[in-house]
């Protein structure tokens, strides 16, 4: 007898109202490192980067204004896992592990009947090093690749070791030669949590050579002779780890495109491996009990304020804007939702949402901590959702005077950013304050590359005052925004101090 299905418009309170409760999903996330919506098919780019993802999408729910808390692997990640912004997690570094008080979605979905998995193939997300592993009942992380980069070779699972991990953990295939899963981790007639966390677009942009295949017709080479003088508080910054061997040229220049190149195909590679996994799941027929959540954990800067082959920098949208695919089960919905949303979404959203797909109250632990995500459920049937602040931020190392931080707020196609300095006085620290440096205001509508400051003009529709009141209320619930960035340098030092090798390996990927 086929699955009792829920009306498609019982999507905003799922599955409420049938007459046969149905039985729980599955939720498969994919979050996919480095990853820009604008280098996806999926999302307009000339170039078939993802046609696996562009199926997904047909099929599913493509939202195009998502934005990262934070430009940098682990604050995003803990984001996701949490539902909190950094400032809530208390992860705002890759040096500092996710506290013990902070609920994850593992947790919580473990303890509402879920067996939980998780494959990760960055570094930085080890469990000595994120404290991310909480409540995960599967947890791999052994990296048997390398993705060469001095002066240590730090370890990197690419997406095809990815993959097959992926279908031993889900009972697909029995374990290959390249480590992984040893068995799966999913229980007959319970439902499952799985997390995989796909490496490849980050850099070295090194794809295999079957996905090498987009060239542009003509180099571009960088730093330009005559580029425009920078804008203040800004800095030319060529990450050259990244840059593929043969991309350098013989003036001692780089190919920019060439380097975006190898970057699409790195895309291309990940999207064919994701494919994979879709069609077996397909075959056997999981995908009718699955929400697929395709994400990722930041964008990259490929030029854009001439910023290159990097994340972190900077609080613009090429690093903190990110894509969101949602696939709904078949099984469970009559009609499932498809089309495009353009909804202001943060990836601290993703908590509750799929707390409300599962069916699973939030614990406690996972109320209590400051600004958070809201469910974003009901954006499957309807892109009304009134105004939804969302925020990115960017923490400078401190440096003798002062240390900087950038905070932006996004409320539709206007985006506010902030950069404030701290007074660093070693003699009189109860006297630090933090002090406005510069103001800058975008409209993203009209402005996606954010290069033309409009807040001395501001238009009428501008919603300046919204703006600045949701920032300042994001900051008085930040109570480590005066020491935030001295507290991260201690860190770092204490890190150096510890583990020098650990420093070294995250100074190579560009941490």
């Amino acid at each position: 007898m086929p699955a009792r299905r829920c009306p498609a418009l019982l999507l905003a309170l799922p599955f409420l109202g049938c007459a046969d409760r149905p039985a729980p999903p599955n939720v498969l996330l994919v979050v996919v490192d480095t990853l820009r919506p604008d280098h996806m098919s999926a999302y307009g780019y000339g170039r078939e980067t993802t046609p696996n993802l562009d199926a997904l999408a047909a099929n599913g729910v493509r939202f195009t204004h998502v934005q990262s808390p934070r430009a940098k692997t682990t604050p995003a990640v803990a984001s996701i896992l949490t539902g909190l912004y950094p400032q809530g997690h208390g992860v705002r570094d890759l040096t500092t592990p996710l506290a013990p008080r902070v609920a994850t979605l593992a947790e919580v979905l473990g303890r509402g009947g879920y067996d939980t998995g998780a494959i990760v193939g960055n570094y930085v997300l080890q469990r000595e090093r994120s404290g991310l592993d909480r409540g995960f009942d599967m947890w791999v992380e052994d990296l048997p690749q390398s993705i060469g980069v001095p002066p240590d070779d730090v370890p990197q699972r690419t997406a095809r070791d990815l993959t097959d991990g992926a279908l031993v953990a889900l009972g697909l295939a029995n374990r290959g030669a390249g480590g992984g899963p040893d068995e799966p981790f999913v229980t007959a007639g319970r439902p499952w949590f799985l997390w995989l966390h796909y490496m490849d677009p980050h850099g070295s942009y090194d794809p295999p050579e079957e996905h090498r295949i987009f060239r542009s017709d003509a180099p571009d080479p960088i730093p330009s002779a005559d580029a425009a003088p920078l804008a203040s508080g800004r800095e030319e910054r060529i990450a050259t780890y990244n840059v593929p061997a043969d991309a350098w040229l013989d003036d001692g220049r780089v190919d920019a495109n060439l380097a975006r190149d190898r970057y699409d195909g790195e895309i291309h590679f990940v999207d064919a491996e994701l494919g994979r996994l879709f069609r077996r799941m397909r075959d056997a027929g999981l995908l009718a009990n699955t929400w697929v959540v395709v994400v990722a954990d930041h964008g990259e800067s490929l030029g854009e304020h001439r910023y290159w082959f990097e994340h972190g920098l900077y609080a613009f949208e090429a690093t903190c804007r990110v894509p969101l695919i949602v696939h709904a089960p078949t099984s469970l919905v009559r009609r499932p939702p498809v089309g495009v949303r353009d909804a202001d979404v943060s990836l601290t959203d993703l908590f509750p949402t799929i707390l409300e797909w599962c069916r699973v109250r939030p614990t406690r632990r996972a109320r209590d901590r400051g600004p958070r995500g809201v469910s974003r459920a009901r954006l499957l049937v309807s892109d009304d959702s009134g105004v939804h602040p969302v925020f990115c931020e960017k923490v400078d190392r401190a440096q003798k005077s002062r240390a900087v931080q950038t905070k932006a707020v996004r409320i539709g196609d206007w985006k506010l950013l902030t950069r404030y300095a701290q007074r660093l006085d070693p003699d009189r620290p109860s006297e630090s304050v933090m002090v406005v440096l510069s103001r800058e205001l975008y409209d993203l509508a009209r402005d996606p590359r954010e290069e033309h400051d409009v807040l001395r003009d501001a238009p009428a529709a501008a919603p300046i005052d919204e703006l600045y009141e949701a920032l300042l209320a994001f900051l008085e619930a930040d109570e480590h925004f005066v020491d935030l960035a001295r507290t991260l340098q201690e860190r770092r030092e204490e890190l150096a101090r510890r583990d020098p090798k650990a420093l070294r390996n995250l100074e190579a990927l560009g941490y």
